[in-house]
């Protein structure tokens, strides 16, 4: 178990490690380029041919590259309960993944379920690259699913279900607090709390208050960690109505303030973070004793009680809640050449037994978490959390939107552009792709 202070105990930790190695005993927007209906009805009839006369079935899935270990665990357990499939399970690095995606569906390939980033979902309903889920979960009780499964939703219609979610925690190095005679976060701290502790435990050139990261290469976790200090202070990305930007708004200008503050005139966050990633630069910061707060999700914990073993942290809800939900969600492309052991697999998976003992990341449904490494207080405490946590927009334009978000924060924290200048740039070209 988990004690009071956010540590997972040794042991636990060894079990998880262990766990871990156990198997289980319609939008808008430009058409793709893919086979014609006759065709794939045609290719369809003769994969539900193939399984009525006995013949394999070829079923063929795209995760990310973290998926990798665990694959050959998946692909028994699905064996077992689904003798005939033969799946194929490709596991495949994140970045450039959504694009890679796009230009292999729209050339008429691609695999029978594409997992997705909730924010990636936007970009792939609106080239009219995924096929609706509807018909297929009207026999599913979806209440139990993670705030995460709306960002599925488009115009009514659902075009992916959710198997993993998220939502940011903060995480402290209690090494650093208890070498600085700084207390730990307590329940109900704010931003300004977070900046005063931040800057007792900063010791320029050697270590730091804060981590952030402002890479384009790390879109979701930039936005894990600016989100809730932009909804802190009143602000968001878009109107309600979701056509319009509202970074210029003087709420929003704040929030963008304050965050980039950490880096341009506290001087409370590394030197490099303008180009840092949570992942590769940050973490590592952190298990090093020279960042003493860092905003992450779930991933994090397994990370730390797995391979960390003798690193003293503790974690805690983010300063004024709420706090950033997001992620991954089974879709099947339109190019699909067995959609309906596309279907069959996903919902077989999103069983929270199923789901509970073969995931490698915090499920998305709340009853998963009765089984495996996630019935733990960390694990549940975050899916309550994402239950009713705040998704960034699903917008098709959020991707570029990020882009050109975290361009205009780099130019701020360089000293390019005022913060003033900056969010105006930014609403302007977020503006211009609304249009």
């Amino acid at each position: 178990m988990r004690l009071a202070n956010g540590r997972m105990t040794r042991t636990a930790g060894a079990v998880l490690a262990g766990v871990m190695a156990l198997s289980l005993a319609g939008c808008g927007g430009s058409a793709p380029v893919q086979e014609s209906s006759a065709s794939k009805q045609e290719t369809q009839a003769q994969t539900e041919a193939q399984a009525a006369a006995g013949e394999p079935e070829e079923l063929t899935i795209w995760m990310g590259s973290w998926w990798e270990d665990q694959i050959p665990k998946i692909v028994e357990a699905y064996k077992a309960v689904e003798p005939n499939v033969n799946l194929t399970i490709e596991a495949l690095p994140v970045n450039g993944y959504v694009d890679k995606a796009v230009t292999t569906i729209l050339g008429g390939g691609g695999p029978d379920i594409l997992a997705v980033d909730v924010t990636q979902m936007g970009t792939l309903v609106d080239k009219n690259l995924l096929q609706p889920w509807d018909d297929q979960i009207k026999d599913m009780d979806l209440s139990d699913f993670a705030a995460v499964i709306e960002g599925g939703k488009f115009d009514g219609v659902y075009y992916g279900l959710p198997y993993r979610t998220s939502s940011s925690i903060m995480y402290y190095n209690k090494t650093m607090f208890d070498e600085a005679g700084v207390p730990y976060p307590e329940a109900g701290w704010t931003y300004d709390d977070m900046l005063e502790i931040a800057k007792k435990l900063t010791i320029p050139g050697e270590q730091y208050g804060v981590g952030i990261g402002a890479s384009n290469a790390d879109p979701s976790n930039v936005f894990l960690t600016l989100s809730p200090v932009i909804w802190s202070y009143g602000g968001d990305y878009l109107n309600e109505d979701q056509t319009e930007c509202t970074l210029n708004t003087p709420e929003a200008i704040e929030g963008i303030r304050y965050w980039t503050g950490l880096y341009t005139t506290e001087k409370v966050a590394p030197e490099g973070a303008v180009n840092y990633t949570m992942t590769k630069d940050i973490m590592p910061l952190f298990i090093e004793n020279k960042v003493a707060l860092m905003m992450g999700g779930d991933q994090n914990a397994v990370e730390f009680d797995t391979n960390y073993p003798d690193l003293n942290y503790g974690y805690c809800v983010p300063p004024k809640a709420p706090s950033g939900s997001g992620g991954w969600l089974f879709t099947v492309p339109v190019t699909a050449k067995n959609s309906p052991g596309a279907y069959k697999f996903a919902k077989w998976f999103l069983q929270p037994e199923v789901l509970g003992e073969l995931t490698v990341r915090i499920p998305a449904r709340m009853e998963a978490t009765n089984y495996g490494i996630w019935n733990d207080p960390l694990y549940q405490t975050i899916l309550e959390s994402a239950m009713v946590g705040r998704l960034s927009p699903t917008i098709p334009q959020w991707t570029d939107m990020q882009k050109i978000i975290i361009v205009e924060l780099q130019n701020i924290m360089q000293g390019a552009k005022t913060v003033e200048q900056g969010c105006e740039d930014m609403a302007q070209q977020c503006n211009d792709l609304l249009k």
